[in-house]
């Protein structure tokens, strides 16, 4: 029998527990306790139903890969489209993610770090007959071992200059939590006062350990995202452009072949582009306003005439 150790506090492991039960069997779309909220509220179901098929039913559309900042062609081409990027360490899974996040092999996965060497530009269109605004995700180059120096200021350029950059999503290897590399990021954010948040790449290594088949265990899970979070709050950046929430998440099809967490990301970079779905609350267009006079004509001249007629008599002769 799968053992399942829950995130929460004791008093509510109860309800973590048949969160992820009924996850293990496909009857929920995502496991509410694996990311962390403290700042943001969390989406609903019908909103990562809406994220998932945003990202699905779009066109993504390659649109360039560039080494230097200088020579992005953003142009008119780009418009005023709102932009995310990805990046993180070496070799942490960010190619995986973006395959699985945009429904398509667009990036080139390998066992060895540093295959990602150039800045790339894809545009997610869902509907690109129609003119709606669309959403451009950048792929950066990885940082640490494999990585270049060179790479890393091209990156601190864009996160500088880039305007239309709505959000920056920083990939931490679940398994091995923040390293120094990822701490030296989270400053030059804070440094150049660009919105970010983390994500815990590859949790399903976490959850279901190759030594301990059959068992899901999350404590160590959720001992990666308290360390996280202590750290963002302790380093004061939360209390900057540091996004208050912390998705866990895996390219990995596991559990019924299901994606760890990634409808999260996918709602999180809509939200943070403002394209996130919201509860449409019906209200009438100008042009479908009527006056009363015109749905009822001929009783509105009667009803001015009996207006007239009270208010205005005839004098008596």
């Amino acid at each position: 029998m799968s053992r399942i150790t829950p995130l929460l506090p004791r008093r509510r492991r109860c309800i973590a527990f048949s969160t992820l039960a009924q996850y293990a069997q496909g009857l929920t779309p995502t496991p509410i306790s694996l990311s962390c909220h403290w700042n943001t509220q969390p989406p609903t179901h019908a909103q990562l139903k809406k994220a998932s098929e945003f990202f699905r039913h779009a066109s993504t559309e390659f649109l360039w890969s560039k080494e230097n900042f200088k020579d992005m062609p953003f142009g008119d081409s780009f418009g005023e489209s709102p932009e995310v990027c990805f990046l993180g360490r070496s070799n942490v899974g960010k190619s995986s993610l973006l395959n699985s996040l945009l429904c398509r092999r667009i990036a080139f996965t390998s066992s060895k770090p540093g295959r990602t060497k150039l800045m790339s530009a894809f545009a997610v269109n869902p509907k690109p007959d129609e003119g709606t605004e669309r959403l451009i995700v950048m792929d950066l180059p990885g940082y640490g071992k494999g990585g270049r120096a060179e790479w890393g200021q091209q990156i601190i350029k864009y996160l500088e200059k880039r305007r239309q950059l709505k959000r920056a999503f920083l990939l931490v290897d679940a398994e091995h939590g923040l390293k120094n590399s990822d701490r030296q990021m989270l400053n030059v954010f804070r440094d150049v006062n660009v919105p970010f948040q983390v994500i815990l790449s590859k949790a399903d290594k976490l959850m279901a350990p190759r030594d301990r088949e059959g068992c899901l265990d999350s404590q160590r899970l959720g001992q990666v995202i308290t360390d996280v979070k202590q750290a963002l709050c302790r380093d004061g950046l939360n209390e900057g452009s540091a996004v208050g929430e912390i998705i866990a998440c895996s390219s990995e099809k596991w559990m019924h072949g299901r994606r760890l967490g990634i409808n999260e990301v996918r709602f999180a970079a809509l939200r943070a582009a403002g394209l996130d779905y919201r509860e449409d609350k019906r209200r009438p267009h100008p042009s479908e306003i009527v006056t009363y006079d015109q749905l009822f004509p001929v009783a509105a001249v009667a009803q001015d005439r009996n207006f007239s007629a009270t208010h205005n008599p005839r004098p008596v002769k």
